[in-house]
């Protein structure tokens, strides 16, 4: 019975999204999320002392599957400007290290760079993202439903940010493209995104809600 009341309840919910053709896409969500999704964004956003309700994403593996830190190495190595050898060895140890020699790959990723001009990352950058084809690059793995969530959450008065020890200059072409403003894309170390995530389990910007490694905050009541 109660699998039965659920599915009605989903249904119904269902229904009325298509009759207003204004609700989240039910694409790739499971039920139970979309679900729990359609009732949060249907809640009145008020925003408590100035401050407006904040949703926290990672960048790379939530809001799009790739690999910011690959597609930028990779296209600096098929310009010629890193080797080949050390920026896969890079990629490789940082992504099976933790703590404090993580912190140490992350430095070497860093040393890689040394020499680039600014105009050479951002360029580089914008063709690891992809040239607006849609069809190449890491903008190819953007997920759709992350993309129509940040739309609907900022449209309802949210504000977004994307929190992520990644490189800027992939990173940000992905805000851009999800129409988030540089200014809330905080740039961390790992570390310190360990800490953010801690902060945000432990509540310490109020009510916290996670949803598929979204971080949802409301301002405290």
């Amino acid at each position: 019975l109660h699998d039965i009341m659920y599915m009605l309840r989903f249904a119904i919910l269902a229904a009325v999204c298509a009759a207003h053709g204004s609700c989240l896409s039910r694409v790739s969500w499971s039920p139970a999320t979309w679900q729990h999704l359609y009732a949060l964004l249907a809640r009145p956003v008020v925003a408590d002392h100035g401050r407006a309700p904040v949703a926290a994403f990672d960048a790379d593996g939530t809001l799009w599957s790739g690999d910011a830190f690959g597609a930028l190495g990779a296209e600096l190595v098929r310009r010629g400007l890193v080797d080949r050898e050390a920026c896969e060895r890079v990629e490789v140890e940082y992504g099976r290290s933790q703590g404090e020699e993580r912190r140490k790959w992350l430095l070497e990723s860093l040393a890689l760079f040394r020499g680039l001009s600014a105009e050479d990352l951002v360029d580089a950058g914008e063709e690891a993202w992809g040239r607006g084809d849609g069809a190449t690059g890491l903008g190819a793995t953007l997920r759709p439903e992350m993309s129509d969530l940040v739309n609907r959450l900022r449209s309802g008065g949210w504000r977004v940010l994307i929190v992520t020890a990644s490189p800027a200059e992939a990173v940000l072409r992905g805000a851009q493209e999800l129409g988030i403003p540089e200014g809330d894309v905080p740039l961390v170390s790992p570390t310190e995104l360990s800490t953010w995530r801690r902060e945000l389990w432990a509540h310490k910007f109020g009510r916290c809600e996670q949803v598929l490694g979204v971080r949802l905050q409301f301002p405290p009541a």
